[in-house]
């Protein structure tokens, strides 16, 4: 009688478990700069390889190609032990990469955006959608740095440090003349969009054969940290210039006409396109809410790789960013202040990997870094749309170990040990050992800081 109790009781847990085992998504927006990172992190937190769709490029992602650097996607499958409060779910990550901080405003504002949805066929164009608030956003700059505070039920947490360069235009001839870019000639080119090529050669000839800046929108991580880099705000003014390839050259958008989007490539004076790139365009038309400008580094890393003979550029990129100028290495990078940012110093142009030794970066010589962050719900219930169903329990935080935060960004920074399987830090330590090597900084690694977006360099 007993072990028919004990049986009866067994099946009835064991049906109760199944009856509570649920999915839990997890939406993730923000810095396209860092998505390949997240994505590559995010396929680790499954005990098997996810299913994988992407969205099609109307509504952010791609028609082909599909890889990590896809800006809109979603992942499906079994979490990893390590989830702990996971456990018995099935764990859907959507991501949907539109820019740092129109990603931490919309986290903020648990702004609703269309997401890829678990549908279609593995690996190919998802051909399901879902409109939800998101859950998280990466951030190449600080909410301290933008005019979009944390509120009572977001947080923010380090992520790690992201390495900028300035990259020049491959196209050679006069661009042979910049090897080096200082910070009173960055300081002069953002609010114009602009240098003199003289800057570089000393020849009056050239005061009026310009080298232009080219700029992200305003939502960048990027654009804000080498902006507040020079001491500007985030509100002063920045000039934005866009190439006409089809015409050979550069105009500045007018702002007495609607923003018009557009793919690199297509841009033409007729039509005044005044914002370049695919990222995130299903949105309502969200990245023309930004001014003019282009939407991801990897739109800039196309335009400075177009062969046109009035191509002199220059821009403030990424390291992943200013490698796809030419695909193959960090040819086009130029040094800043005469300071490099790898002890390879100027043989970085010539290989096709990084060193891994970023001590200029980490022992406080070369200043064009920023660290990566991301800002969170802290209450996933208490978002004002009421459509997250992931518990404050399972999102957690980067000191909860076993919540999904406290193995995706969990820290040896703060815990110690090693780096948890499953965690962005890890996946930067395991990119150590696979060319074309770190293209990011571990938070650990870091010997220096700075208490501010671009500001002073201290020891920690």
């Amino acid at each position: 009688m007993k072990k028919t109790m004990l049986l009866t009781l067994a099946l009835a847990l064991a049906g109760a478990s199944s009856l509570m085992a649920s999915t839990v998504d997890v939406y993730i927006t923000g810095s396209t700069a860092f998505r390949a990172n997240c994505y590559t992190a995010c396929t680790k937190l499954y005990s098997s390889a996810p299913n994988i769709y992407y969205a099609n490029a109307a509504n952010g992602g791609a028609n082909s190609g599909f890889s990590s650097k896809t800006a809109s996607w979603v992942m499906t499958g079994t979490p990893i032990s390590a989830l702990t409060n996971l456990q018995g779910d099935t764990l859907v990550i959507h991501g949907l990469f539109t820019g740092s901080i129109q990603g931490i405003q919309s986290v903020e504002n648990n702004q609703q955006l269309i997401w890829a949805a678990p549908s279609g066929t593995v690996n190919g164009n998802a051909n399901a959608y879902v409109t939800n608030s998101p859950t998280i956003a990466f951030s190449d700059s600080s909410s301290t740095s933008v005019p979009y505070p944390l509120t009572a039920n977001t947080a923010e947490e380090t992520v790690c440090v992201q390495p900028f360069v300035v990259a020049k235009s491959a196209i050679g001839g006069v661009m042979n003349n910049i090897n080096n870019i200082t910070w009173d000639q960055l300081e002069y080119g953002i609010p114009v969009g602009q240098i003199p090529l003289s800057a570089w050669t000393y020849k009056l000839t050239d005061s009026s054969n310009f080298v232009y800046l080219v700029q992200r929108t305003a939502d960048s991580g990027t654009r804000r940290t080498e902006t507040s880099s020079e001491n500007y705000l985030f509100t002063d003014t920045v000039g934005v210039y866009i190439y006409d390839s089809t015409n050979n050259i550069w105009y500045s958008p007018s702002n007495t006409i609607p923003l018009v989007q557009a793919s690199q490539g297509s841009t033409s004076t007729a039509t005044n396109i005044q914002v370049v790139g695919t990222e995130g365009p299903g949105n309502g038309g969200a990245n023309l809410a930004w001014g003019p400008g282009y939407i991801g580094g990897g739109d800039i890393a196309t335009e400075l790789g177009l062969n046109n003979s009035n191509n002199q550029a220059i821009a403030y990129l990424s390291m992943n960013d200013s490698r796809a100028i030419t695909s193959t290495n960090w040819s086009q990078v130029i040094s800043f202040e005469g300071l490099w940012p790898t002890a390879a110093g100027a043989n970085i142009t010539s290989g096709t990997s990084t060193t891994n030794d970023y001590s200029p970066i980490t022992e406080g010589f070369y200043p064009c870094w920023g660290y990566e962050v991301l800002v969170h719900l802290v209450d996933p219930s208490l978002d004002s749309q009421s459509d997250q169903d992931i518990s404050e329990n399972q999102l957690g935080s980067q000191t909860q170990p076993g919540s999904f935060l406290g193995v995706f960004n969990a820290q040896t920074f703060i815990n110690g040990g090693s780096p948890v399987v499953g965690s962005i830090e890890n996946e930067i330590e395991l990119s150590k050992t696979v060319a074309p090597y770190a293209t990011a900084i571990r938070w650990s690694d870091m010997k220096s800081n700075r208490s501010a977006v671009g500001g002073v360099i201290s020891p920690f």
